[in-house]
This record gives C-alpha cells, sequence and structure tokens, in this order.
C-alpha cells in the first residue's frame, strides 16, 4: 500500500469512527460505522497484502453490510436512513385473478379483509386509533363500539384518498398496501376498514347495491354491527360514518356476511 494510500484510508476511517457519537443515529448504524472505522485504521497500519480489498470499494460494501448484518438482522431494524430504506423498499406487484360473479369479487375483498386482520400493521394501528388519550382518560370510551368504528371510520377518510381503477381492469389491494399507497376505491376501502374493526372485535359484512342509471352492482360499502342493528360505513364518500346511498337511488342491494371457512361469502337473507 502507497503512503497516500495509507493516509486516504486513515482520514477516511477517522471520518467514519467521529459518527459513533452522534447521538441521532440509530445504534445499529453507529456500530456499523465502527465497523468500518476500524477496518480502515487498521489497514492503514498494516501491509497491503494483509488488506487486499482496499482498492475495491465494491467489496469493502459488501464486507461492511455482512458485518452489519451479522449484528443487526434487517428484520430488527429501524427504517431510518437511505441505506435501509433501499433495503426495506416494497415494489406493487400485480398477480391476476379472473372472477366471474359478484360473489367471487365479493369473496376476494373478504379474504384480503380476513387476511388483513392478522396482520401486524393493522392490528397495532386499530389500537393505536382507540387508544389516543385525552387528559386523564381515554377520548373514546372504553366498550363503545359506535364510538370505535367511528374513528376508525374517520382514520381511514383522513389517510386515503379515493381513486379509480385502471380502466382496463379491477385493481384489489390488500389493507397495507392501500395504508402504504394512501389511495383506493370502494372495494379497497372496504378491506382496509373491515380488517381494521375486526381486529379490535367489530363484526362486519358488506354491501353491494346497483344505483339508478346503471346496468348491474356497481358499488361496495361496509356495514359494522353496534347494538343490534348495522351501521353503514361508506368510506369511499365524504359523509361520515353512519350514511349510505339514500334508498330513492337504488335499485336492489345485498349483504354479504364475512365468513373465514373458505366457503365464500354468504349472502344475508
Amino acid at each position: 500500500m502507497s503512503g497516500f494510500e495509507r493516509v486516504a484510508a486513515g482520514l477516511i476511517g477517522a471520518a467514519f469512527g467521529l459518527k459513533i457519537f452522534d447521538a441521532k443515529k440509530p445504534l445499529w448504524a453507529r456500530v456499523a460505522y465502527g465497523a468500518v472505522s476500524f477496518d480502515l485504521v487498521t489497514m492503514a497500519l498494516k501491509p497491503a497484502v494483509e488488506h487486499p480489498l482496499l482498492g475495491d470499494p465494491k467489496a469493502r460494501l459488501a464486507d461492511a453490510r455482512s458485518k452489519l448484518d451479522s449484528k443487526f438482522p434487517a428484520q430488527h431494524r429501524t427504517t431510518t436512513g437511505p441505506a435501509v430504506s433501499v433495503l426495506h423498499r416494497t415494489e406493487t406487484k400485480f398477480v391476476e385473478k379472473r372472477v366471474r360473479t359478484i360473489q367471487e369479487r365479493v369473496a376476494h375483498v373478504h379474504l384480503q379483509m380476513i387476511q388483513g386482520t392478522r396482520d401486524p400493521k393493522i392490528y397495532t394501528l386499530a389500537r393505536e386509533i382507540v387508544a389516543k388519550k385525552c387528559g386523564d382518560g381515554f377520548c373514546i370510551p372504553e366498550k363503545d363500539a359506535k364510538a370505535e368504528i367511528t374513528a376508525l371510520f374517520d382514520e381511514v377518510r383522513k389517510r386515503v384518498r379515493y381513486t379509480w381503477d385502471p380502466t382496463d381492469y379491477d385493481a384489489f389491494q390488500t389493507p397495507s398496501k392501500t395504508l402504504a399507497l394512501k389511495a383506493g376505491d370502494c372495494d379497497d376501502y372496504v378491506s382496509l376498514l373491515g380488517a381494521l374493526c375486526r381486529t379490535i372485535g367489530h363484526q362486519v359484512r358488506s354491501r353491494i347495491v346497483q344505483t339508478k342509471g346503471e346496468s348491474t352492482w356497481n358499488h361496495i360499502y361496509l356495514m359494522a354491527k353496534v347494538g343490534d342493528g348495522w351501521m353503514p360505513l361508506d368510506a369511499s364518500m365524504k359523509q361520515p360514518a353512519g350514511w349510505e346511498v339514500p334508498k330513492s337511488a337504488v335499485i336492489r342491494k345485498q349483504d354479504f356476511d364475512v365468513v373465514e371457512s373458505g366457503a365464500g361469502p354468504q349472502l344475508d337473507k
């Protein structure tokens, strides 16, 4: 190793070493900086033959990442920092599924809702929403079903923008994907809001309607059980919880219960 290379390695190592004391950095990042700093400084003090990677930046980076992974696996890291953002980047993928009947369409929405009920992100979010504090107590009274459901509804309306499907096919999103994209249409609202409600113990069903001027079923929204009745939750409309399409605009409607047996949605007669 030339004298210039030794000086360069030492200076770079020292720069990385200073980052160890940056309290704003997460612990795993500071450990990683320390490991890289130690290697570079050691490299500057030993013969070049012992450090064949100095002239190969890509190999050095791979070596540093390997050490980082051994100390802090990716699933245990936070999303702070550009490097971790890249490691945790998710892509939107499409899987084609052909549905022939309205029952199959509703069944697919319900399947995503059921899976969302078991999603840790959905589970956590629902509890964060209803457990908000107001002064010394909770903003939402405990065991107040209507208040809890309304809070979930309002949060979904705040987070997700109504956005139409592509022009040539229907897109069905998982609840977590709808949260990530912050956009979706009526069936995406149903799967997301339904999963949130179910994960804190509320019973829900879907209602499909055909409105005047339409040749077939054209809309779906959620119904949540409150007491002895059912509360409509149409998050795709700029209306409060409890609002639904006026009877005067509806040609026909059907309700479908959410069933986890694999038999598909059951018509509520």
